[in-house]
């Protein structure tokens, strides 16, 4: 062959000048023709002879359980996260969950004053906290935080449709079913987990934004994102968000937006005519007719919280949250006083018996300190949920405010009533 000739440049050399060639926008579009999206290497490895999943899951999940001192968590790729809501559909399809139902959400942060043009989507669930705020409002136990993955579940058949969980937890995760009369949330799809495969939200992600990482237990996320989950010391949650800086003044695209819950009137009405009738019994000092209204203020007050309950028939267990939660302790406390206002209203009607005056002493006696105590336990459910409406001064202006407004009412309809007969006795005695 002679020296001069010169080789015939390759197939791959020709492709390359002629990218090289080409403008920028050029370089770019060839360039995003040879990426392969997760989508299509995922069908990829499914349409070989002999598919091996291993590698794809093991980017997804760990193939291993958590050690000691480690547990599952959520970690979120914010700059992977384009919106696409796959892991919502996912998440409802494979949970069989109602229409408006959702144990997943997708939405957008802001960068607020300092940038402006800043924006971001987002992908929450259940953060399976280090000290989950629901697991300990429970009353009745239906929560609990498996010992070996750290995985917070709700126990289905052991609601009883209270809602507190959902005024503990600050993410609004927990969602009530109507429809049951229960609580519902995510699990983290743990049976999945369980053999190997990925949770429904984790798999549907066209990106891989979603992934379960192990985490060691009882730590929270990084500094940088807390802004994202509000004050983090309250509960500890563990997902992380990585892959994009969070501006310092970012905030949620919809905190403008206010979406008004139902009005729990149930609720209301048990907390408002259990303290007034509370407050008319204190100073009821055996008049009959304070006594007797007193007493069906209350009781009217006790029959409504029935109705609040989505399984009230399951409220006997409220003992087995009497070590973590306040409501627990209400229902102790109220269940101890609700027995006071039936002996004053027996008394009255009784007869003269033995041991009359001393019963009626003893349940005088204790009727202020249970009373107060059973209001007190009322102010601490809602302070025990962080929230600033609700902290301890404000709760216990309102609710003692209550007791001491009924008890001055029922003090001077008993000064009025002596008022009158003094007036209708000195008539008498003047004719």
């Amino acid at each position: 062959m002679p020296a001069t000739l010169q080789r015939l440049p390759s197939l791959k050399e020709k492709s390359q000048q002629k990218i090289e060639s080409r403008n920028l926008i050029d370089q770019l579009l060839a360039e995003q023709k040879q990426l392969q999206t997760p989508v299509a290497k995922f069908s990829e490895v499914h349409h070989r002879r002999a598919p091996d999943l291993a590698d794809h899951y093991r980017s997804l999940i760990p193939l291993t359980k958590p050690g000691s001192g480690e547990q599952y968590a959520f970690e979120v790729s914010l700059d992977r996260c384009t919106g696409c809501k796959a892991c919502v559909s996912a998440c409802h399809s494979l949970n069989g969950l109602d229409d408006g139902e959702a144990w997943r959400d997708v939405g957008s942060l802001l960068g607020g004053q300092q940038t402006p043009g800043w924006q971001q989507t987002i992908t929450t669930a259940c953060h399976h906290c280090a000290d989950p705020g629901c697991l300990n409002g429970c009353p009745v136990g239906a929560y609990e935080k498996d010992a070996d993955t750290g995985i917070v579940r709700h126990l289905d058949d052991q609601c009883i449709g209270c809602s507190y969980c959902i005024l503990k937890c600050p993410y609004d995760v927990p969602k009530y079913s109507k429809k049951r009369g229960i609580v519902r949330k995510c699990d983290m799809c743990h049976q999945r987990l369980a053999e190997g495969e990925a949770p429904a939200c984790v798999q549907a992600c066209p990106t891989e934004a979603i992934r379960i990482v192990k985490v060691p237990t009882g730590s929270t996320v990084d500094p940088q994102p807390a802004s994202l989950l509000g004050n983090t010391a309250i509960t500890q949650p563990t997902t992380r968000y990585i892959g994009r800086e969070i501006p310092d003044t970012a905030v949620a695209a919809d905190q403008d937006a206010l979406i008004p819950q139902h009005a729990h009137w149930p609720l209301v009405l048990m907390l408002m005519l259990t303290q007034a009738g509370i407050g008319m019994l204190f100073v009821a000092r055996g008049n009959l007719t304070i006594t007797l209204t007193g007493a069906t203020i209350f009781f009217a007050g006790m029959g409504a919280s029935v109705f609040h309950l989505g399984q009230p028939l399951k409220a006997w267990r409220f003992f087995l949250g009497l070590r973590t939660s306040w409501l627990s302790r209400e229902i102790l406390a109220f269940s101890m006083f609700a027995p006071i206002p039936l002996v004053l209203c027996a008394l009255l009607f009784l007869p003269d018996f033995p041991f009359k005056n001393i019963i009626s002493l003893l349940t005088a006696g204790s009727m202020i300190p249970l009373g107060l105590i059973a209001v007190f336990t009322s102010v601490m459910i809602y302070h025990d949920t962080h929230r600033s409406l609700w902290r301890f001064p404000r709760g216990a202006m309102r609710f003692f405010g209550t007791v001491a407004s009924f008890a001055a009412l029922g003090n001077l309809i008993i000064q009025e009533n002596l008022t009158a007969q003094l007036l209708f006795a000195g008539a008498v005695i003047l004719k």
